[in-house]
């Protein structure tokens, strides 16, 4: 296992800051995506915490040994916890992603999690932005 660290400055990366009550610290997020991401975590009542750029794993692909660091780690208010990533549909419907996702959901299954996939179209939809519809509680409903 191993962290990355998004507080080392970097030209080539836009780093995003959500002010985080919940978790009463900032939480850096490497897309704009992912900061409105963080409004859903907040907001939603089943989550207890988050943190993004969790601790990674690494997992077999190809005969290959590969690193993988989800967006974000969900503590629920059960004490369950799961991961969550966050793409964009354009880079979520393809069957390459599709087929390298799979084997990051099975490595976090073995270890004994949930690894969800989360596109755009969830995270600012108008319908889950309005009140009480959020991206969450559809989530703890079973309705992703």
């Amino acid at each position: 296992m191993y962290n990355r660290n998004l507080r080392k400055p970097s030209p080539n990366k836009n780093i995003y800051k959500f002010a985080s009550r919940k978790n009463r610290s900032t939480v850096m997020c490497e897309s704009g995506l992912e900061f409105d991401a963080c409004f859903h975590l907040e907001f939603s009542p089943s989550i207890a915490s988050f943190d993004s750029q969790p601790t990674g794993i690494e997992y077999q692909s190809d005969n290959k040994v590969r690193r993988y660091t989800p967006d974000f780690k969900i503590v629920k208010d059960t004490g369950e916890i799961e991961y969550i990533e966050v793409k964009p549909e354009r880079i979520h419907s393809t069957k390459k992603f599709r087929d390298e996702f799979e084997h990051k959901r099975a490595a976090y299954s073995a270890l004994g999690f949930k690894l969800i996939l989360v596109s755009e179209k969830q995270i600012r939809s108008d319908k889950l932005l309005s009140k009480g519809s959020g991206l969450l509680s559809q989530y703890s409903n079973g309705q992703l």
